[in-house]
């Protein structure tokens, strides 16, 4: 554990949702990762292979509510559109820990992130997931809250583009799922996601799995996630798509890339 003394004095005055690189005493260059977030003050630093950690103090009445206050006006700074917002901090050391952390818990490596041009967007302090074109261009994104308890969790462009097919990866038939992280993690996992962002699917989703010839409806297992999945798979056989509603014990995004294989290899 590193000493207090040692990194305190330049991570003290972070606000929630800051870090930053700095000198170190153990030698030149600027080694040291000091971070702040809501449980707390955070330090890493490479050379010495080391971190070390200051609880927060207990949050007031009056700080709560400013610190709602900033986040919400970090989140009207988001576009209403299609284009991603900025700036764009890539750099994943420079992320809030619980940022790097719910991605990490995912299944998400350090080169996943940046194939996927995933990036910390500090003035909403969210992480955001674009959704881009074959050409590289973002057709919609969506800011994530990687808090615990922070509303909205989500926010994007709206109303959503009418013919958005947030897809991943190439396969017989495509998968439905809740989420963007869990359709990506299908993709990766050599099948084929697509993100119905609520829980009902689009006309123009409608007609490409149509086209296809059915799909696979694979939504969280709690309940909320199984209503959603009732709503898509009777929006389905209304029109007579072939479809099969998949139940796992945890989210898509947190089953391994060889266990989303195993699954999907066996459904539609």
């Amino acid at each position: 554990m590193l000493s207090r003394e040692s990194w305190w004095p330049s991570a003290k005055d972070l606000e929630i949702g800051q870090q930053k690189r700095v000198p170190h005493d153990c030698g030149d260059g600027s080694p040291l990762i000091v971070s702040r977030d809501d449980r707390g003050w955070h330090a890493y630093c490479f050379r010495c292979v080391d971190n070390g950690w200051a609880p927060a103090p207990a949050e007031s009445l009056a700080q709560k509510l400013a610190r709602i206050e900033k986040q919400r006006q970090g989140d009207a700074t988001l576009p209403g559109g299609c284009n991603l917002p900025w700036p764009q901090e890539r750099d994943i050391d420079l992320w809030p820990e619980d940022a790097k952390l719910w991605l990490y818990k995912a299944g998400f490596s350090r080169a996943d992130i940046g194939t996927l041009r995933i990036f910390y967007h500090p003035v909403s302090d969210r992480v955001v997931i674009p959704v881009l074109s074959a050409e590289g261009a973002s057709v919609f994104y969506q800011a994530r809250a990687y808090q615990k308890g922070r509303t909205p969790k989500y926010l994007g462009p709206t109303p959503k583009p009418p013919k958005l097919l947030a897809c991943w990866g190439r396969a017989r038939k495509p998968t439905l799922t809740e989420d963007l992280l869990s359709a990506i993690k299908i993709g990766l996992s050599g099948e084929e996601g697509w993100c119905v962002l609520g829980t009902r699917i689009s006309d123009h989703m409608l007609s490409q799995v149509m086209a296809r010839g059915g799909a696979n409806v694979f939504l969280d297992p709690d309940p909320p996630g199984q209503r959603g999945a009732a709503k898509i798979m009777a929006q389905l056989r209304a029109y007579g798509v072939p479809c099969r509603n998949i139940i796992a014990d945890r989210d898509p995004k947190l089953l391994t890339r060889t266990q989303l294989k195993e699954i999907l290899s066996c459904s539609l």
